[in-house]
């Protein structure tokens, strides 16, 4: 009987990860590339030097290291070098992070919670919209989802073969290095292993001492790997990142964890009911809540403190590992509850509102990102002309144009992309101009513009193109 509920429970569980892979697979191309997508593409052309995209790396994209657009420029090495093709790449980060939730939760409670854990993780609306995104936001979800089920297992550590624990060690130290040199915000669940291990150490007396041993290691390796990116943080103090204050106070960033305000604040309040009712199992010696609850609090408390101290930083994205405890602590503190009726609350308003909101904004998905392929179908469709100009007042345009270029296997035969400047080619009586316009007040026109005739324009979200002829 125990085998047969073991299998049932198995298959349920396949199949729930089946539903959020679906989810993730589903609309994959549907929006087109943002400019940060683009950023990633670009410097992960496999046709340039890894010099060379290191570069660009430097210039563009400063805040993250290299990791993620090497591992992305390898994979469009293998596939192709396309924009559609590189969605594959987090679809399969976002993939493996829905199987590893559900893992993950039986190691924190060996009961039914996984099977809670897995449905809602492959119905969360922003693990789908991050594993649909050419950025490192997914790997970052899967490494650190990895990196705390290893931790847990170095706590454990009860195999009796010695290969077994060396092999779980290294493990450990090749997840960390490669978590900490996605985004430097997944420093915070360093940070929060260490205090969890302290608090073993000299609150609840145990000797075991295997993960300070291991900070060396992974310490020398994170330096090693990251020396350059370190370096040019260090020396580069011309940005100013998100100070993302107003969405922190409102409702922790949970409105935009879960799809909107209502469902944001059902989250955010049942966690801290859950939290509050089983305050006590956080205290248990052998209990693993203990860490999922400091991951939780680090994940604001540290970003808000260096924002204040220092430079803002506060963004939901930089923080996506935070609905790791999110939804672990939900689904197996609510399977603490003693009470079948307030467990069964709980389960059905979570899950009810989860599906409906998860239709929403799912099979209703509005279009947020800009909408170049609508424009370049128009521009198809409308006339035969070939000449494309980029126009923007930023140092965008390079990402762009590379975008553009390769949105389609025949695009660069039917269009010829170029950067504008005022100096148009004599050759050309006629030409088209897009925009891509995500900052406020930008005027999509043309300077000293007197010799031109506007015939057409065609304006989709973010994007505006605009048909000009020569007086």
């Amino acid at each position: 009987m125990h085998k047969i509920l073991k299998k049932n429970l198995l298959i349920i569980y396949f199949s729930l990860v089946f539903i959020g892979i679906f989810t993730i697979w589903y609309q994959l191309n549907l929006e087109d590339f943002w400019l940060d997508e683009m950023n990633s593409f670009w410097i992960a052309d496999p046709s340039i030097s890894f010099e060379e995209s290191f570069q660009r790396q430097k210039k563009s994209d400063y805040h993250n290291p290299l990791l993620f657009n090497l591992l992305l420029k390898k994979f469009l090495y293998s596939t192709k070098y396309d924009p559609n093709y590189a969605r594959f790449l987090p679809f399969i980060f976002g993939s493996i992070s829905i199987f590893f939730f559900g893992i993950l939760s039986y190691q924190v409670k060996k009961d039914n919670s996984f099977l809670l854990t897995t449905l809602l993780a492959s119905l969360s609306i922003y693990l789908i919209k991050y594993s649909q995104e050419v950025r490192p936001y997914s790997l970052l979800l899967m490494l650190s989802i990895i990196n705390i089920s290893l931790y847990y297992l170095i706590l454990k550590k009860t195999h009796r073969k010695i290969i077994y624990n060396y092999i779980l060690l290294f493990s450990f130290i090749i997840i960390s290095v490669l978590n900490y040199s996605t985004n430097p915000f997944s420093l915070i669940i360093f940070f929060s292993q260490i205090t969890h291990s302290f608090i073993n150490f000299f609150y609840f007396k145990k000797k075991d001492k295997t993960f300070f041993f291991l900070l060396i290691p992974i310490v020398s390796l994170y330096l090693l790997f990251n020396y350059d990116y370190l370096i040019h943080q260090i020396s580069f103090n011309s940005y100013q990142l998100s100070a993302d204050i107003v969405n922190v106070i409102d409702g922790l960033y949970f409105p935009r964890f879960f799809g909107s305000k209502i469902m944001g604040y059902i989250y955010l309040f049942t966690l801290i009911y859950l939290i509050i009712l089983n305050r006590k199992l956080f205290f248990h010696k052998n209990s693993h809540y203990l860490l999922l609850l400091i991951i939780l609090i680090y994940s604001y408390l540290i970003p808000f403190s260096y924002s204040l101290i220092k430079t803002p930083v506060l963004h939901d994205r930089y923080i996506i590992f935070v609905i790791i405890p999110i939804l672990l602590l939900i689904s197996c503190l609510t399977n603490e509850i003693n009470s079948k009726k307030i467990k069964n609350f709980i389960i059905f308003l979570i899950l009810t509102s989860t599906l409906s909101n998860h239709y929403l904004e799912i099979f209703n998905r509005e279009i947020k990102k800009p909408e170049f392929k609508e424009i370049i179908k128009y521009i198809k469709k409308k006339n035969n002309e070939k000449n494309i100009f980029y126009y923007d007042n930023t140092e965008s345009s390079a990402l762009v144009l590379n975008y553009l270029k390769n949105l389609t296997p025949t695009i660069q035969n039917d269009f010829n992309f170029t950067d504008f400047n005022n100096n148009l080619p004599n050759d050309i009586k006629k030409f088209w101009l897009i925009c891509y316009t995500p900052q406020v007040n930008f005027d999509c026109n043309i300077p000293n513009s007197k010799n031109l005739k506007l015939i057409d324009v065609k304006k989709k979200y973010l994007i505006e193109a605009k048909l000009y002829k020569l007086n």
